[in-house]
């Protein structure tokens, strides 16, 4: 369903999301955070990343983290799932948690032939990087399947780094 965009339910706020005029999705806001059906075509990459920056706002403490985050896990749900195929459709879902700097981004697509997994890419290759981004940023994350499609989602905590990046953090401090 697409609808015209909806009125923010913050009290107080009665302001429009102008990003979503004129585009054929639909996003709600939801508790803490928003979700929203998107078109699997490329142009939902930088919808999603509207959208996280919206419901997170510029001040956000992960909010440069979790919107390179959402481009890597739709474009993978584009590129790897049936959601790429023509007429497949994504959602996606932010949501701020009651922790100030914490955030939940989930993208749920058509499912594919194999579950996410991080691979390790040629130097020279341009492709086969993003679930290592998400490694990196991510306090930590998952892939869950089900007879609809398949859930990749990810925690961020600014206050939290992940595992694998205090790794590699202390691995250059060392040496």
């Amino acid at each position: 369903m697409t609808a015209e965009p909806e009125e923010d339910p913050a009290p107080g706020a009665g302001s429009r999301r102008p990003w979503l005029a004129g585009r054929a999705i639909t996003a709600r806001c939801m508790g803490l955070g928003m979700y929203a059906d998107l078109p699997g075509t490329p142009q939902a990459v930088r919808q999603a990343r509207e959208i996280v920056s919206q419901t997170l706002g510029e001040d956000h403490p992960s909010a440069h983290d979790a919107t390179l985050i959402v481009s890597e896990l739709v474009s993978n749900a584009i590129a790897h799932s049936r959601s790429g195929q023509p007429g497949g459709t994504l959602t996606i879902f932010v949501e701020m948690t009651r922790r100030p700097d914490e955030v939940r981004v989930q993208v749920r697509d058509a499912g594919g032939p194999e579950a996410p997994s991080v691979t390790t890419a040629d130097p020279d290759s341009e492709h086969g990087r993003g679930l290592t981004i998400v490694t990196a940023l991510a306090t930590e994350w998952g892939t869950e399947a089900n007879h609809a499609g398949r859930t990749t989602w990810c925690r961020l905590s600014a206050s939290r780094r992940p595992a694998e990046a205090e790794a590699h953090l202390l691995e250059r401090e060392a040496g």
